[in-house]
């Protein structure tokens, strides 16, 4: 066989001229053992002759999207095991999958929480999409595989009439982000894809074409999904990172804030306070005679007692208020909207409804030291401590 007569492109080098057969017309000549023109990628094989040389073009666009796919993937697999942050990282996964999956123009991921998902990455798109929130019954909606492919993590693809069928039935009202920035009515094909953990639904990876409804073929579907399962990595990640953070400022006995939190919580609270005009309250809490309960009783009993306080607090507490143990037997809270003059009505509350011997001592907070705040509460305390036993 002449390999002229080959069904794919052949050049044919000799010393003074160069011969190409038909399916090689307008392509370069290659210079290398690859070729890359457009979106096509060829291997090229040379096999001497006594004519001269035989330059064969074997395409090989699929091996070398996958390549390029898989080491985008080992790029953010690489930033997550040298600990660069979860959310940077889905950022740099849908840009690196936008750039890969044949037929994506753009990208986003959409992060659960709760009922509501929240776009938190996106390529393509404005960056005012950012955080723009969609109900679960939307998500599923768009979706249209209907709950059990959902939870199995099945990729879909709309396209053309399709995806405007569906954009129309979403009413401005409730979406106006996704219709203002979101391009909805512009897209011609859609592959979109559950990020599925453990079986349940952590976020959602949509990928778009804007200007071809046939832009997602089986490789398509087959790299989204491997972007989808490193998405899943990351977010079982974050999940771990969150809470070890959580428990980092949680006190593992009464589940209230420990004194980190409320370090953390006091200048949010604070700042809240003076922009909406309100007091801020902080009152600090001792259980009485713990060490001696601990001694008659033993320590779970003392637990109890504890969680006892906890508790009340808890149940003290109105939606704005919130109470933290920063120490063995100490607890503070803080209570935004609450007057002084309140304070000693809150207070005589809780000791009303607890079976234990609890003193406490509030203020209205003026300034941003905290220590020196608790400092004058714990005075506080000690004086209606030494008041309650007559001292």
């Amino acid at each position: 066989m002449n390999p002229l007569e080959a069904p794919y492109p052949v050049y044919l080098v000799r010393e003074t001229e160069v011969v190409r057969n038909s399916l090689a017309e307008g392509l370069p000549l290659p210079q290398g053992d690859t070729l890359e023109v457009g979106t096509k990628t060829y291997q090229v094989v040379r096999l001497p002759a006594p004519e001269g040389t035989y330059l064969l073009l074997l395409e090989v666009s699929h091996l070398a999207v996958r390549a390029k796919a898989y080491q985008s993937l080992l790029r953010v697999l690489k930033g997550l095991m040298q600990h660069e942050e979860p959310e940077g990282l889905l950022k740099d996964l849908i840009r690196e999958a936008v750039a890969v999956v044949p037929g994506a123009e753009a990208g986003s991921i959409l992060l659960r929480e709760g009922a509501f998902f929240y776009l938190v990455a996106q390529e393509g798109f404005s960056e005012r999409l950012l955080m723009a929130r969609t109900s679960l019954e939307e998500e599923l909606f768009w979706y249209g595989l209907g709950v059990d492919n959902w939870q199995k993590g099945r990729p879909r693809v709309l396209k053309g009439e399709e995806v405007r069928h569906l954009s129309s039935l979403s009413t401005v009202e409730a979406r106006p982000l996704f219709f203002e920035h979101g391009r909805l009515l512009e897209i011609q094909a859609t592959l979109g894809l559950p990020i599925v953990l453990e079986g349940e639904v952590l976020a959602t990876m949509n990928l778009d074409s804007f200007s071809d409804p046939e832009a997602f073929g089986p490789l398509s579907l087959e790299l989204a999904q491997a972007f989808a399962l490193e998405a899943a990595l990351l977010l079982k990640a974050l999940k771990e990172r969150q809470a070890l953070q959580e428990a980092a400022r949680t006190d593992p006995l009464t589940g209230l804030g420990n004194r980190r939190a409320l370090e953390e919580a006091f200048p949010l609270l604070l700042q809240e306070a003076r922009t909406l005009g309100e007091p801020l309250s902080l009152i600090y809490w001792d259980l009485n005679g713990l060490k001696a309960l601990n001694d008659r009783e033993g320590h779970a009993v003392g637990d109890q007692a504890l969680k006892s306080l906890a508790q009340a607090l808890r149940n003290l507490s109105r939606r704005r208020d919130v109470a933290f143990r920063i120490g063995g037997d100490e607890f503070v809270s803080l209570h935004l909207g609450l007057k002084a003059e309140e304070i000693p009505t809150l207070i005589a509350r809780l000791q009303e409804n607890l079976p234990y011997q609890v003193a406490a001592g509030g203020l209205l907070v003026e300034g941003e030291d905290l220590e020196a705040l608790l400092k004058e509460a714990d005075k506080r305390m000690y004086r209606a401590k030494r008041a309650r036993k007559g001292l």
